[in-house]
């Protein structure tokens, strides 16, 4: 659950720390992205998003969680689903989402939710894989880190 959670990121002098906190609303709103590039968006991610526990997880309800994704559909509207693959302006969407979350387990977290979600379906579309691999490239993890921290938390 992201709640009290820091990240603490260096000043000028490296000496001194800036706490940093991610909000479930900044973690959430990621995956509500996601969501919405969903060209038939159906109960499918929902449900594995319960399985997963991941709104206990994340720290938000899960009807905070329709209410954003429905937010996110209302601003972006159809305009990712019609594409094959990110436009600028699509970039800046994206990465102020992404820039939004700080903490290297919940960047984490996100990105293991991100992919179950996008697998719900069936169907991984281009837009879907474009963010996928923006979201992956701007934290800084490959596919590989994404799948060993899968496994690492099955074992667990």
């Amino acid at each position: 659950m992201i709640s009290s959670s820091t990240v603490r990121s260096p000043d000028i002098n490296m000496h001194r720390h800036t706490p940093i906190i991610d909000s479930p609303t900044a973690v959430a709103r990621v995956l509500a992205l996601i969501m919405t590039t969903q060209v038939d968006p159906d109960s499918r991610g929902l449900r594995m998003l319960e399985n997963l526990d991941a709104f206990d997880r994340i720290g938000i309800a899960e009807s905070a969680f329709v209410r954003l994704v429905d937010s996110c559909r209302e601003s972006v509207g159809n305009e990712l689903c019609d594409h094959a693959f990110l436009h600028l302006d699509d970039l800046e969407l994206v990465d102020a989402a992404l820039d939004g979350v700080h903490d290297h387990q919940h960047r984490l977290l996100v990105c293991r939710l991100a992919s179950c979600i996008i697998m719900a379906g069936g169907h991984v579309s281009d837009i879907e894989h474009s963010i996928y691999d923006r979201m992956l490239l701007r934290w800084g993890y490959t596919r590989s880190s994404v799948v060993q921290a899968i496994l690492a938390a099955r074992i667990h």
